[in-house]
């Protein structure tokens, strides 16, 4: 055979070897995330924990304590770890869940738990809650008053873990005192026919420099008849209504203001307290001073903690015409009995037409601040 045949043979040959493709696909295998975590059982609840993910990035990280906390942190600036910030619960089971990706768009879903080790609680404790007695109803203008055993190591911290939950909802605000007395007080009047609940979820929580909090504390405060007094002095009257509407207009004399301390301030009282019995003396005089006084009286309502009381009054034969006591407001005997057994702690009693004002912290005068005045006492 010619070369130059042998030569286009042997190309012919070569080219039917190698021209033809094998079948199939080559896929190639998935890169798979490895997430890590290294908290450890009983970890310390004052240190920070890591979560980390080799050939991938965290895309969701989730952190909660079985307090129903959920715990921050922050990513690394390439996405491969995420690190706890603050301090955990103490004695608490923590869950963390999280998702990683890949550079394929493989996902992995991670979860695992860790308990914290416990602390024994410091001393700090609620030791008192105000107006709560059991069996008891009180008015739509209620505060919660929470009294603490000593003082609060940061009142933010502190403040966070006061919870008040309502039946019927509403917004409220707390407003520190001091630093072992803080007073919840809601925008608007509670919603009447309803239960509050209050609680501090202290256990195992950090409340600030080295204070770990004790055991929860819950109480209950049943919200009765929307009970709203009105005590217009120009007038003479205090028109009561009872849930929405008007059960009762009073004749009245409220102070004479023949001293300044004689008018009956004006602003939003609070019921605080009741006697069927009461001496009232005058405040700041003894026995001999001029002005001073000592009258036994019946069905006697407290109404602020400077001495103002709705009282029985049958000497002052002014009721209805004309402003002549100390500064007390002045019924009949059977009004004043009637105001006092329907009277609720809390039942708001809203005193105008005079030129004194009330402080807001005379007794129980909460809702003498505007809504914004009283906001700025949270520590929040």
């Amino acid at each position: 055979m010619p070369a130059r045949a042998l030569a286009v043979l042997s190309l012919v040959l070569v080219m039917g070897a190698c021209g033809a493709p094998q079948t199939g696909t080559f896929t190639p295998a998935p890169i798979v995330p490895v997430v890590a975590l290294d908290a450890i059982e009983d970890q310390d609840p004052t240190a920070p924990f890591t979560l980390s993910v080799v050939d991938g990035i965290l895309e969701e990280v989730n952190v909660t304590s079985d307090r129903s906390e959920t715990i921050e942190g922050d990513f690394s600036s390439d996405l491969t770890s995420w690190t706890s910030s603050g301090i955990l619960n103490a004695g608490s089971t923590h869950t963390v869940v999280a998702k990683a990706v890949s550079s394929d768009g493989t996902v992995t879903e991670f979860e695992q738990q860790f308990t914290t080790e416990a602390r024994e609680g410091s001393g700090f404790e609620v030791v008192d809650v105000t107006p709560v007695v059991e069996g008891e109803e009180v008015g739509v203008g209620a505060p919660i008053i929470v009294n603490f055993s000593e003082s609060a190591p940061d009142r933010a911290e502190v403040e966070r873990h006061l919870i008040v939950e309502s039946e019927k909802g509403h917004e409220g605000a707390w407003h520190w005192i001091s630093d072992t007395q803080v007073i919840y007080r809601t925008k608007e009047y509670w919603e009447p026919h309803q239960t509050v609940t209050f609680t501090a979820q202290f256990a195992g929580e950090h409340l600030g420099e080295d204070t770990w909090g004790g055991e929860d504390y819950t109480a209950e405060m049943v919200i009765g008849e929307s009970q709203v007094s009105l005590v217009d002095l120009n007038a003479h009257t205090m028109t009561v209504e009872i849930d929405g509407e008007v059960a009762k207009v009073l004749q009245i004399s409220g102070g004479s203001g023949a001293e300044w301390e004689y008018y009956t301030a004006t602003g939003v009282h609070l019921v605080m307290e009741k006697f069927a019995d009461k001496t009232m003396v005058s405040p700041g005089r003894e026995e001999g001073d001029e002005g001073y006084y000592s009258t036994d009286v019946k069905w006697a309502t407290r109404i602020n903690s400077s001495g103002e009381f709705v009282h029985g009054a049958p000497w002052n034969n002014q009721l209805g015409s004309a402003n002549l006591s100390h500064g007390c407001v002045n019924a009949s005997d059977a009004d004043a009995k009637w105001f006092y057994e329907i009277a609720q702690r809390g039942d708001p009693v809203d005193v105008i037409g005079s030129p004194r004002e009330m402080p807001w912290n005379n007794g129980w005068g909460f809702w003498i601040m505007s809504w914004e005045e009283w906001q700025e006492g949270s520590a929040l």
